[in-house]
């Protein structure tokens, strides 16, 4: 049912949520024993995934109202794309807040591919270089064994110019049998405003085409810096992660 919940969605899903899946709680909605659909929350009461087969769809709202009910729910995080969520939510008049921007279109870089800037896969030699940087850093990581575990199984790279550290990349595929992947960018603290964050972007997306992957970004809705390197890169946005609180305005 994950995979026809992801064929279903016109945009794909977002690696934010698709990282809270690994260590969500699911489970089956059911109507006089047969399963309609099913549902994923993050073991804290924030709902992340909800979907219903097409033939149940009359009763997807009562099936939703049950989920909230029964599992606790106190936060929904709702992709825009995602209409059966989006509708859900919106018919329960649940109060809400834009968390995230979500790029999924590609209309060309605002700035000329800067020569000189060299892109060095990162080994577990890194790990101790990449550690023990600004801690602004763990915006690509939360630890070090999801550093070293994306070291090993993603793509992970050093940025130098001049022989200076510049910054780091990733390219993570968002999904395991599928081709679209996630692009994160840190730029190293001293070599900010000079445009470097979109310069290794294009080098990421670059890599990603070059090996058959899709790739998409995001950011935090208050996270102006990265969306303006995001933007100068040339990727744009139409959706939103959204945050719906269970309880009416």
């Amino acid at each position: 049912m994950r995979t026809d919940y992801l064929v279903s969605l016109p945009e794909f899903q977002e690696l934010f949520i698709e990282l809270m899946i690994g260590d969500g709680v699911g489970y089956l909605i059911q109507k006089e024993n047969m399963v309609m659909g099913y549902a994923i929350h993050n073991g804290e009461g924030v709902l992340i995934e909800f979907y219903v087969k097409d033939q149940y769809l009359p009763d997807s709202q009562e099936a939703f109202k049950q989920v909230i009910k029964e599992l606790a729910i106190q936060e929904v995080f709702c992709k825009s794309f995602d209409a059966l969520l989006l509708n859900a939510c919106l018919q329960s008049t649940f109060s809400y807040s834009l968390v995230g921007v979500l790029y999924r279109d590609y209309s060309g870089p605002k700035i000329q591919k800067e020569r000189g800037i060299e892109m060095r896969p990162s080994g577990f030699a890194s790990v101790n270089l990449l550690l023990n940087q600004d801690e602004s850093i763990r915006e690509l990581f939360e630890t070090e064994q999801q550093l070293t575990h994306f070291i090993e199984h993603e793509h992970v790279f050093e940025f130098y110019k001049n022989e200076e550290l510049i910054g780091c990349g990733m390219v993570l595929r968002t999904n395991a049998e599928w081709d679209f992947c996630d692009l994160g960018v840190w730029v190293h603290p001293q070599k900010r405003g000079h445009s470097l964050g979109a310069q290794i972007l294009l080098l990421l997306r670059e890599f990603a085409l070059e090996n058959h992957m899709k790739p998409s970004c995001g950011c935090d809705i208050e996270n102006i810096a990265s969306q303006m390197t995001i933007e100068k890169c040339g990727f744009g946005s139409k959706h939103k992660l959204i945050s719906f609180a269970s309880r009416p305005n």
